[in-house]
């Protein structure tokens, strides 16, 4: 019978060397995977020692890749072609490796060419995916570690594929609700621009050849596109050093508190960012517990990917309580800042000790609440804004056209 060398992680995530006897490659992986163990090479002996690879310099494997983060994209398609090929019997390495031979994407290839070296030098794959913060979120490797202590890392793969699509799908749900509105605000605002600045001053030196006292809309009209005219530069300096200013406060830890708090106040966009936040919240926490996080630790890596100061605030407070021992719903309900019905879900599943599946269950009604108030905002928001513009470019409309009115009444 063949035998075969073999270098796997076990369920501690130390890396074991060893030799066994298998009737193919297939069976010995099948065999260190029933043992628990995350097979990284496997190789069939010949008649002499196997020749031990050269190992690069430590200076080419701790070379990391800068540039260019690896988009979202990208890394939901790495994580379904590598379960695939691992559910097709590959080890991880040799996964890895074929992987960054495809062509197509010369950024994705250089990453895992790095990731794949790692591996060879004796690194799991999750530290070789955390030697690249730029690329790896904190959340995808600790998936990845978590199916690598419990031998179970296409499912790992497989949670963080739904993950990535379900956050994909519901960023895409809110882009496309506010592509119409935008649009047409942008349309208007051209519109009206262009009136003031080149349309208004035709009438304006016609008017100003009568003989008559104008109306006060066109009077109004008339200074405003002279103002614009005249200082149209200077105002748009300004406008630019206040957007500038406000960019930079927003960065800043006040200002990204006081602007995600006023946020959470705006009528209309709240209950976008609140359910958003919610689903995203519970969909964190559940795969990460999961999959084996400890609480402590998935807390942490949920409040870095809330993307909100204040829910960060109370996560990080709720993080202090469950060290002191006490439950997860009872600080989420103290707080104030998540809602009954979340923390009564998740209370109903403590009691069952069905932790993960109670998230999950919140964040499906979330989701479903977020889709609703997708609806909900753009069947306010379009007509709103379509009255603005309208009634915009009717003034400016009306505005030139009362004193031809006058005119040909006078005629009369």
């Amino acid at each position: 019978m063949p035998e075969f060398t073999y270098s796997a992680r076990d369920q501690t995530g130390a890396l074991q060397n060893g030799t066994l006897e298998s009737a193919d490659r297939r069976s010995a992986l099948r065999h260190l995977q029933t043992q628990g163990w995350v097979p990284v090479a496997v190789e069939e002996q010949s008649g002499r020692k196997p020749r031990k690879k050269a190992v690069k310099a430590a200076s080419s494997s701790t070379k990391r890749v800068a540039g260019r983060k690896l988009p979202t994209t990208s890394l939901l398609q790495f994580s379904i072609d590598l379960r695939d090929l691992l559910e097709a019997g590959l080890t991880v390495g040799s996964a890895v490796q074929k992987l960054s031979r495809q062509s197509g994407n010369p950024l994705r290839a250089q990453v895992l060419k790095t990731v794949h070296e790692d591996i060879v030098q004796g690194k799991s794959l999750s530290e070789a995916l955390a030697s690249q913060p730029q690329h790896f979120p904190e959340f995808y490797v600790s998936l990845i570690n978590a199916g690598e202590a419990s031998g179970q890392l296409p499912d790992a793969l497989e949670n963080g594929v739904r993950h990535y699509e379900r956050s994909a799908e519901a960023k895409e749900q809110v882009v496309n609700a506010l592509v119409y509105p935008v649009i047409v605000l942008i349309v208007g605002a051209v519109v009206i621009l262009f009136s003031m600045v080149k349309v208004i001053p035709k009438f304006t030196q016609v008017f100003a050849n009568m003989d008559r006292v104008l109306p006060l809309p066109t009077r109004i009209m008339m200074g405003m596109s002279r103002g614009l005219v005249l200082y149209g530069p200077l105002l748009a300096v300004v406008i630019f050093v206040i957007v500038l200013f406000f960019v930079r406060w927003k960065k800043t830890p006040a200002g990204r508190m006081a602007w995600h708090g006023f946020l959470l106040k705006v009528p209309v966009v709240n209950p976008l960012i609140r359910s958003s936040a919610y689903a995203n919240f519970a969909r964190t926490l559940s795969n990460l517990l999961h999959n084996g996080v400890p609480v402590l630790t998935a807390l942490d890596i949920v409040r870095k990917t809330t993307n909100n100061a204040v829910l960060e605030k109370e996560i990080s407070q709720l993080k202090d309580r469950v060290t002191d021992g006490a439950s997860l719903s009872r600080p989420l309900a103290e707080s104030g800042v998540f809602p009954d019905v979340f923390t009564d879900m998740l209370s109903v599943g403590e009691e069952a000790g069905q932790v993960p599946r109670a998230l999950s269950q919140i964040a499906k009604r979330y989701d479903h609440q977020l889709n609703r108030d997708i609806k909900r905002m753009t069947s306010v928001v379009e007509p709103m804004l379509m009255v603005i513009i309208a009634a915009a470019i009717g003034f400016v409309a009306i505005s030139m056209l009362l004193p031809v009115f006058s005119i040909t009444q006078g005629l009369q």
